[in-house]
């Protein structure tokens, strides 16, 4: 599922781009209306015909698109794509949302598994009652994560990934943060001491800050743009590399499941 870069990379891609279009029609060429997650393709299109994108900005791995009059919401789950060229033939059966502008360019929005939504809505209220601290939030410090894990029992790395408490944290970020912090993914949470919460908290903002500079991680699904990829894949230290040598101590990198994830980890390195 993509994670907070890989949802940047492609706010970045489209905030150059939409910002003072004017929407014209809503279509969903596949007929899968199960992507409008509040409402049918009737009532999406009596809300955003007409409306103007003002903005474009992330919260956790949502894509926020303002307009002049409510928000438009996508949320690429697995395997969701926002494309503003016309897709391959072959690849019309997987569009189930279509946004025409009255300047002549098309947003459509392409998922293979149909898992990814687009939400409509007046306020973000309900959104920031379900979504944490961003990362890169001014009020997001070594302070505050020091402070918030000592007041929970949980293990670490099901934590760091509730989009209740950070948003924007996955399955591969949280990996690498925690291999670079030296802590182990079973850690209680209230057992991880100050300074490698200090840690943590630099490889997290570290880690994420160069993700988005190599566009994110494209390791079977992500793209964006004209199918664009991720370059991140290899720059990864941990995740993915089950029975490779660890990049700090060259024992073998293991793989285990927490919480049901595939969890990457170095038994020496990260001791519980």
């Amino acid at each position: 599922m993509p994670e907070l870069p890989e949802v940047q990379t492609v706010v970045n891609f489209l905030k150059d781009k939409l910002p003072g279009k004017t929407i014209q029609s809503v279509q969903s060429p596949n007929g899968y209306e199960g992507v409008f997650a509040n409402g049918s393709l009737t009532y999406y299109s009596m809300f955003l015909c007409g409306r103007q994108i003002q903005s474009i900005w992330r919260r956790g791995k949502f894509i926020v698109i303002a307009l002049d009059s409510g928000f438009l919401l996508f949320h690429l789950r697995m395997t969701g794509r926002i494309i503003l060229e016309q897709p391959d033939k072959s690849k019309w059966k997987y569009v189930s949302f279509q946004i025409r502008f009255m300047e002549g360019i098309n947003l459509l929005f392409q998922d293979t598994r149909k898992f990814g939504r687009a939400y409509i809505c007046q306020n973000l209220d309900w959104l920031e009652e379900k979504l944490g601290i961003e990362p890169f939030s001014e009020h997001f410090s070594a302070n505050w994560l020091h402070h918030q894990l000592s007041q929970r029992k949980r293990m670490i790395k099901p934590l760091l990934m509730d989009q209740r408490f950070i948003a924007g944290l996955g399955n591969i970020y949280v990996d690498e943060a925690l291999w670079k912090a030296k802590v182990h993914p079973k850690t209680p949470s209230s057992n991880v001491g100050k300074t490698h919460c200090n840690k943590l908290y630099i490889a997290i903002q570290n880690i994420l800050n160069r993700a988005i500079k190599y566009k994110g991680t494209t390791i079977i699904d992500f793209g964006y743009g004209n199918n664009e990829k991720g370059s991140f894949k290899k720059e990864l230290k941990v995740f993915g590399r089950t029975n490779e040598s660890c990049l700090r101590c060259s024992m073998p990198i293991v793989k285990i499941f927490v919480d049901q994830r595939g969890t990457y980890f170095c038994k020496k390195c990260q001791r519980v």
